[in-house]
């Protein structure tokens, strides 16, 4: 089961590569149900992003992939319920504690999306190859990657931002503050 309170150690983004791994010795249903996961995992993320950042940013920014991400795991339910109507899904387990509150919180969460979505994406094109029905599978794939390049995009942005501040500070900090007294 993937639980985002794993978010705060990266062992565990690991033991989610380490379960893709796995994922090729599933059937095709059992890998559907383990991307149904995935990417209920990753909605919640994109809802908590875009909850905790500040209002227009956040809603402009996530809710786009919420609404993405969203259409993704229905359509990902409707095909299950096509070709294996007995599919049974788990529940993800999240915590609503995880916030994003500073600039590191926002780039953790933004690496984590991406391995989640770069995950699920490789899940994705096992399941498309093991699978007679792999041609369903094209469309989510390609919003996958989209979401990768623009998760990348802002990931790229927000740390040059930090980078800056940094960068700001310890030139603060060499001079003596501000005006450069002590």
């Amino acid at each position: 089961m993937v639980d985002l309170d794993l978010f705060s150690e990266s062992d565990e983004v690991e033991e989610l590569l380490q379960q893709l791994e796995d994922v090729s010795k599933l059937s095709p249903q059992e890998a559907l149900s383990y991307l149904i996961e995935l990417s209920e995992a990753t909605l919640s993320l994109y809802i908590v992003m875009r909850d905790s950042l500040p209002r227009s940013y956040g809603r402009i920014k996530f809710s786009r992939f919420v609404e993405k991400k969203r259409r993704q795991v229905e359509n990902m339910h409707n095909i299950a319920r096509e070709l294996y109507p007995e599919l049974k899904t788990k529940e993800v387990k999240f915590s609503r504690e995880f916030r994003v509150e500073t600039v590191g919180d926002y780039i953790k969460a933004l690496q984590n999306a991406i391995n989640l979505e770069s995950i699920s994406l490789r899940a994705f094109k096992y399941l498309s190859e093991s699978s007679s029905e792999g041609l369903l599978f094209s469309d989510l794939m390609e919003e996958i990657e989209e979401n990768i390049s623009e998760l990348k995009g802002e990931l790229e942005k927000a740390e040059s931002f930090e980078r800056r501040a940094r960068f700001s500070e310890f030139v603060k900090e060499l001079v003596g503050g501000k005006d450069g007294r002590d």
